[in-house]
């Protein structure tokens, strides 16, 4: 009989450790959840504040003069065509005055591409 109770009682601690530890997780989701409340709760007043800048700045921006209607701008005809003559009315480059100079030294002197290569990697900074 003394094993039976003494399976009880194990059995009855065990129960009361899952009950407590129900109530914990249940308590520490409550808490986050005030938290995460409160977290968006901030994030909302901050744009409202946001909207409300963005609201004043506009209503600044038409009271002094700084209208994004754009119905008052000059019409395309007003271009003056004295004043950017267009690409006929610029003269072109003068061409170089003297040839790109040929090197001296055979292509078989050069160093070869891998090592250009290599030593091109090798000083890439990055």
């Amino acid at each position: 009989m003394t094993d039976i109770a003494g399976m009880k009682a194990e059995l009855d601690g065990l129960v009361r450790e899952q009950a407590d530890r129900r109530a914990l997780r249940e308590q520490q989701g409550e808490e986050i959840k005030a938290r995460s409340q409160e977290y968006m709760t901030k994030q909302v007043q901050a744009a409202e504040r946001y909207v409300q800048h963005v609201r004043e700045m506009a209503q600044r921006k038409t009271k002094s003069g700084w209208s994004t209607d754009r119905s008052h701008a000059e019409p395309a005809s007003a271009f003056d065509a004295e004043t950017y003559p267009g690409p006929g009315g610029f003269e072109p480059a003068p061409p170089p005055s003297s040839p790109r100079p040929v090197r001296d030294e055979p292509r078989a002197a050069r160093r070869p591409r891998a090592a250009v290569e290599d030593d091109e990697d090798f000083n890439n900074p990055w």
